[in-house]
């Protein structure tokens, strides 16, 4: 059970991840960077989110953005997530921009990358609600489909987490066979309705410090226990091929523009910020059947909240 099971990546030392570090990803299934978000945007995003965050516990909106569930120990019904931070926040506009991310995700999936979810998943403060072992989604199953990287999650972590509350992973659990993974899921979560959190030899903890960053495969074994502990969020920011959702989903191909120049927004948005203007910016090159639509230079997006339910293939 090694904390110490990724390779060394420390996002002040290096602009992305590197060739190996890549194919640490691409056979494991998880990666974790280390000081990704500092300063001034780590304060930016802890104070902008915390509000939804108090909205979600004190006012229990009839929203559908805002997802309950069971905690498993003390029975009550806590907040776990909330859809489009994008589209409420401004440093999560700006987030989706950060050149270290959006360099390594082309190195993983190529210019045409798209990024299609945006949420954040929380343990609240004192009653966190247990995530099940499961993996995000099933592998596309065309012939040609790289899914080692055809779909990644990046988590951001705005608040640090420890062994009450961490995230726990199996390192290359995104290449077993379905029939592997349908029988220890089912091992795993035999009594997961009750609180129980198994944590097989074979599982990491991965406990991380406010600002370090995960990179997760949709298709890796992951989850995390029920908490009674300290606030723990989590911003997830999802990637894919363009090539992979103009062919295959999940969306319809007319998302993926939508989604370009939403990005470019960002792009646009983080090119505003103090920390942004002291970097240097990510140049989103896709081209060709995917080349993005034009952002106008003072053309402001009526929304950045684009609602999977009515993007999704028939």
């Amino acid at each position: 059970m090694s904390t110490n099971a990724f390779p060394e990546i420390d996002a002040t030392k290096q602009d992305c991840i590197t060739d190996e570090q890549a194919q640490f990803f691409r056979d494991n299934g998880l990666l974790k960077i280390r000081h990704l978000l500092r300063g001034e945007e780590l304060k930016a995003m802890q104070d902008e989110t915390y509000p939804l965050y108090k909205r979600a516990v004190d006012e229990k909106p009839k929203d559908p953005d805002y997802m309950y569930a069971r905690h498993e120990i003390t029975g009550e019904q806590v907040p776990f997530r909330i859809e489009f931070v994008i589209d409420k926040t401004r440093a999560g506009k700006a987030l989706l921009g950060h050149p270290f991310i959006l360099k390594s995700i082309e190195k993983l999936q190529g210019k045409n990358f798209v990024p299609t979810w945006d949420s954040m998943v929380f343990k609240k403060e004192g009653g966190g609600k247990a995530i099940p072992w499961h993996r995000d989604a099933a592998p596309y199953t065309q012939a040609g489909i790289d899914n080692d990287v055809a779909a990644i999650n990046v988590d951001f972590y705005l608040d640090g987490s420890d062994m009450t509350n961490c995230l726990w992973g199996i390192l290359g659990s995104n290449r077993w066979s379905p029939e592997k993974i349908e029988a220890t899921l089912k091992e795993l979560n035999k009594n997961a309705d009750k609180g129980e959190f198994i944590t097989p030899p074979h599982a990491v903890p991965i406990p991380v410090e406010p600002g370090d960053v995960l990179f997760h495969s949709i298709l890796v074994l992951h989850g995390s226990p029920p908490a009674q502990s300290k606030l723990r969020r989590v911003i997830y920011y999802e990637f894919r091929p363009g090539e992979v959702e103009k062919n295959f989903g999940p969306h319809v191909p007319e998302y993926i523009p939508h989604k370009q120049k939403l990005l470019l927004a960002c792009l646009r948005e983080r090119a505003k910020q103090s920390y942004g203007k002291n970097e240097k910016s990510f140049a989103y090159t896709a081209s060709g059947d995917f080349a993005p639509p034009a952002l106008g230079a003072d053309e402001q997006l009526s929304t950045y909240r684009y609602p999977h339910d009515e993007w999704w293939r028939k």
